[in-house]
């Protein structure tokens, strides 16, 4: 197995251990920190990635479920939509302290 298995696994540890961010109160898709301000939402739809609330200026970043950096966007506007072109496979998202695991089928 090797150096290179264990750094993807210490990676994947890594990206799944930062903290996840989903919403306390009950409602679907919705976060809000305290003080009312609303977090970045991610939606992953049709190969199409969909931000609202993000924050301009910072990156959005794709890795694959080894830990492979694919894609990084960075955030021009709060409210995008990006077409992904991503081959068929699960990948992990990042954006600020929220990560997420999608599936492109």
């Amino acid at each position: 197995m090797g150096i290179k298995f264990s750094r993807a696994i210490i990676a994947i540890v890594f990206l799944l251990g930062v903290s996840f961010s989903f919403s306390q109160n009950g409602e679907k898709g919705r976060d809000v920190e305290s003080g009312g301000v609303a977090l970045p939402e991610i939606s992953i739809s049709d190969n199409k990635l969909t931000l609202r609330n993000a924050p301009v200026g910072k990156q959005v970043v794709i890795y694959t479920i080894i830990g492979n950096k694919v894609r990084q966007i960075e955030i021009k506007s709060p409210n995008e939509e990006h077409e992904l072109k991503l081959l068929r496979a699960i990948y992990i998202i990042k954006l600020e302290g929220i990560v997420k695991k999608f599936v492109i089928r």
